[in-house]
């Protein structure tokens, strides 16, 4: 069952985390979830929304709301897919770029204070440790299908 605590364990990581960082989203009138949605359309580029809800784990219905909230923020814009023109993607505006340099920054340092005490070795050993778990799970994911 350890297989149980290491999923607790990820869980809890993940909450205090999000929970460390969420003032940052609230500081710009986000939510946590429109800020992960940002975050995950910034790190991959412009991209159609059933790739961000598989990369989020938000059902699509869900995440149109958000993104039609982030669109009309000005967060976020709707274009045409040139691989598909009845299709469109999400793309990020200026205004997007500059919360994520200036939230990067802060963010960066504030979860620099929470791993501090570990040493460099054992962070870059969690990094590739944790980067084998998601292989597997992607790996079992392929297989099921």
């Amino acid at each position: 069952m350890r297989e149980i605590e290491l999923t607790e364990l990820l869980g809890a990581i993940y909450r205090k985390i999000m929970k460390r960082l969420s003032h940052y989203a609230k500081a710009e009138g986000l939510s946590m979830t429109e800020g992960m949605v940002l975050w995950r359309i910034h790190r991959l580029g412009t991209t159609r929304v059933s790739e961000i809800a598989t990369q989020i784990g938000l059902p699509p219905s869900t995440l149109t709301g958000v993104l039609d909230r982030l669109v009309a923020d000005d967060w976020l814009e709707r274009v045409d897919d040139p691989e598909d023109r009845r299709a469109v993607v999400m793309k990020s505006t200026p205004k997007l770029a500059e919360f994520v340099k200036g939230g990067m920054s802060a963010s960066s340092k504030s979860l620099a204070r929470c791993f501090r005490n570990l040493p460099p070795k054992m962070l870059d050993r969690l990094v590739a440790d944790l980067g084998s778990v998601l292989e597997c799970l992607d790996s079992d994911e392929e297989a099921r299908r």
